[in-house]
């Protein structure tokens, strides 16, 4: 089996034949398998993509949780089934282009890479720039994630976060591709064009600890340096998002986390807040953090 693409499933119903058209349209000249996690939706999301898969002939392999787990458990119990050399992962509320797999897998064995990334456009016909942390609109070699145990962490929204990082982490090679592959869905009211932020902060505080046990646990010491960059620009983008959207208390808090968090970089300008007492430092902090992103 070439591909395994995993599809995890909550109520998506007005979204779902599209998706499943994507997938049962493909020009693709290799073999692949369709696995679908249901996540104990309340809608007909399941019987209608059963319903779309059925007319193109695919049967797909059908996993149930007995209880809503959230989309990062959906994603791992998928792998832990999956067969195919690859694994793309598509979210039911978007869908992918007729060559899709077919681009990614002839870039990826031609370049032997671990992680082979398409170009991405939203349902309103724009560039998607951000979606190289996401973890669909890439095709990632099997034996890769399972040598390296490479999981989701469950309970934990905006989960593509440390799975990206860890991800960076870990790999050799990285390959991108210029078509677009993956068109992202809109959907208003979603998490991710909510208002409530409290949610988000609660989840780049945990999303930060995520990082530091990556690092930690990373054995190539040759990627330190670069580790510890992108663990400050991460630092800096959620610290940028709660003085925008948080309350003081919020800021604050973050700043803690940001402060208590190692491995500690290297001094210099933007990080000297790190060796001043912590009232000063959070002040410190929120003139220079913005440096850490440009």
């Amino acid at each position: 089996m070439d591909i395994s693409i995993i599809i995890p499933i909550y109520n998506v119903e007005p979204w779902i034949e599209t998706c499943m058209q994507s997938i049962s349209q493909q020009k693709f000249r290799g073999t692949y398998e369709v696995i679908l996690v249901d996540d104990c939706g309340t809608d007909r999301s399941v019987s209608l993509a059963l319903e779309e898969l059925q007319k193109a002939n695919i049967e797909p392999v059908l996993l149930r949780h007995e209880t809503n787990r959230g989309l990062s458990a959906a994603r791992n119990t998928g792998m832990d089934v999956s067969i195919g050399k690859y694994i793309l992962f598509v979210d039911s509320d978007d869908y992918i282009s007729e060559d899709c797999l077919e681009k990614l897998f002839d870039k990826a064995e031609e370049t032997r890479a671990d992680v082979t990334v398409g170009g991405c456009m939203t349902s309103q016909g724009e560039d998607f720039a951000s979606s190289f942390i996401t973890a669909w609109n890439k095709l990632y070699l099997r034996d890769f994630l399972r040598n390296n145990n490479i999981r989701f962490v469950e309970g934990l929204i905006h989960e593509d976060n440390p799975w990206s990082f860890e991800i960076s982490c870990k790999t050799d090679k990285v390959v991108s591709i210029p078509d677009i592959t993956y068109f992202y869905q809109i959907r208003e009211n979603s998490l991710q064009t909510g208002k409530d932020y409290t949610k988000h902060f609660n989840a780049y505080c945990s999303i930060l600890r995520e990082y530091a046990k990556i690092i930690a646990e990373t054995s190539k010491k040759e990627n330190q340096e670069k580790l510890l960059f992108d663990f400050e620009r991460q630092k800096a983008l959620f610290f940028t998002m709660t003085l925008e959207q948080g309350t003081l208390d919020q800021q604050k808090y973050m700043y803690r986390i940001i402060r208590d968090l190692p491995p500690i970089p290297k001094p210099s300008k933007p990080d000297f807040h790190y060796w001043i007492p912590s009232c000063l430092g959070f002040y410190a902090y929120r003139k220079f953090h913005k440096c850490h992103l440009c």
